[in-house]
């Protein structure tokens, strides 16, 4: 009798359990589909509501902290993805959110911080390396960004991004020589980006040879025309070679 009373209790928890699974993940969507439409404030009570069902529910944290950057409310959402690798510390996932979080507020060594956490995670992540070397860039520590890059490179010999940041870096430690081989390398791996046009169009600017400058400033003018940088420096460029 005690043994159908307990199965009794455990089969009626089970069923409240999926019944309260199946409402948390209605709350989530809901929350979306609201924010989507605008409803933010009611998104976000239909993500508490599904937090309130259960206080460890990874995607309803996830997918609140999700809405509080696109509005750029960096410290909620920090808060959220704080409490999502509380319950599921080693998912890549959350610190990618954390990297987003810290570039929108400018810190770019807490940006560098999470970016060796997801390489601890997977040290097979080029994309990891990329951004980590992006922000050591961005901190003009060029030593450290050129090893990143190198590393992101072994991992993915053809990323466009790396190729050409790795270019940059090159350029600011005034190696213009072995710049311009790897922004010719980016052309080669995509020759429909206008990145490496334009980067080997500076490098050719500070040797003085402004007419190999002109030729790849036109090339990524030609394919963004409606980059108001790439115009202004096209333009000089071509008022310098016809003499104007």
């Amino acid at each position: 009798m005690c043994g159908l009373i307990e199965r009794g209790i455990l089969m009626k928890n089970s069923i409240n359990l999926i019944r309260d699974e199946t409402l948390i993940k209605e709350y989530i969507e809901r929350g979306k589909g609201l924010f989507n439409d605008g409803e933010t404030e009611k998104a976000f009570k239909n993500f508490n509501k599904a937090i309130l069902l259960n206080n460890e529910s990874v995607d309803a944290y996830f997918a609140k902290a999700q809405a509080h950057l696109e509005i750029y409310e960096a410290y909620e959402a920090e808060e959220c993805i704080k409490k999502y690798l509380k319950l599921f510390p080693d998912d890549s996932k959350g610190y990618w959110k954390l990297v987003d979080i810290s570039d929108l507020t400018g810190d770019f060594d807490k940006c560098i911080y999470y970016c060796e956490k997801i390489i601890k995670i997977d040290n097979q992540n080029a994309v990891a390396y990329l951004k980590k070397a992006e922000f050591l860039s961005i901190l003009n520590d060029f030593i450290k960004a050129l090893d990143c890059f190198d590393l992101c490179l072994k991992l993915s010999p053809n990323l466009y991004d790396a190729l050409c940041g790795k270019a940059k870096v090159l350029l600011s430690l005034h190696n213009k020589n072995e710049s311009l081989e790897m922004y010719s390398k980016a052309i080669k791996v995509d020759s429909s980006k206008s990145v490496a046009y334009f980067g080997s169009s500076q490098v050719y600017m500070t040797m003085g040879n402004n007419i190999n400058a002109l030729y790849f400033a036109e090339k990524a003018f030609d394919i963004e025309p409606q980059n108001e940088w790439y115009k202004c420096h096209y333009n000089v460029l071509k008022d310098m070679h016809t003499g104007k």
